[in-house]
């Protein structure tokens, strides 16, 4: 990796939202949440210096894995592998194909490869939401079902992850 490339990468680590961008999830139950995604990673042999119930930010957690494991391992180790265990290498060529065409993947096709799927209702006028895999690379309209557009971490994927 070139060190411009690296810092550029670095830079978008530091700087994107959500956590890891969505690669793991962040959510707004703030302590609970950010707990399992520090156990995760602990489990995974990062961060080994934390406690057990540390409550670190996330933008401290990220500073920390950059100093611990650099940008470059950041997306070998961890990015790299859980964006190719989570989607069919099929699926990512049909993403790359839309990226590189300037169109959205259709959302029939989402849902047809359980990347997506429609919220639940629990009552009437309550919906329970999903964390879709999907949402990793697109934004979805889930009130009228349709993507809405690409992610950052898309626009990251499919023009500089690729060349790590």
């Amino acid at each position: 990796m070139q060190r411009e490339q690296e810092d550029r990468l670095r830079r978008y680590f530091l700087n994107a939202n959500p956590f890891l961008w969505g690669v793991l999830e962040a959510k707004n139950n703030p302590e609970a949440n950010k707990r399992a995604r520090i156990r995760e990673l602990k489990a995974s042999g990062f961060l080994r210096n934390y406690s057990e119930g540390t409550s670190a930010t996330y933008s401290k957690i990220n500073r920390d894995l950059l100093v611990e494991l650099g940008i470059k391992d950041i997306l070998k180790r961890i990015v790299i592998p859980r964006v190719t265990d989570a989607f069919p290498a099929d699926v990512l060529i049909y993403f790359h194909r839309c990226w590189d065409q300037g169109q959205n993947p259709r959302i029939e096709y989402l849902i047809q490869h359980k990347l997506y799927e429609r919220h639940r209702r629990t009552s009437e006028y309550e919906t329970v939401p999903h964390k879709d895999p999907a949402q990793v690379f697109v934004w979805i309209d889930t009130q009228h079902e349709f993507v809405e557009r690409w992610t950052v971490f898309a626009g990251l994927w499919f023009e500089e992850i690729p060349y790590v």
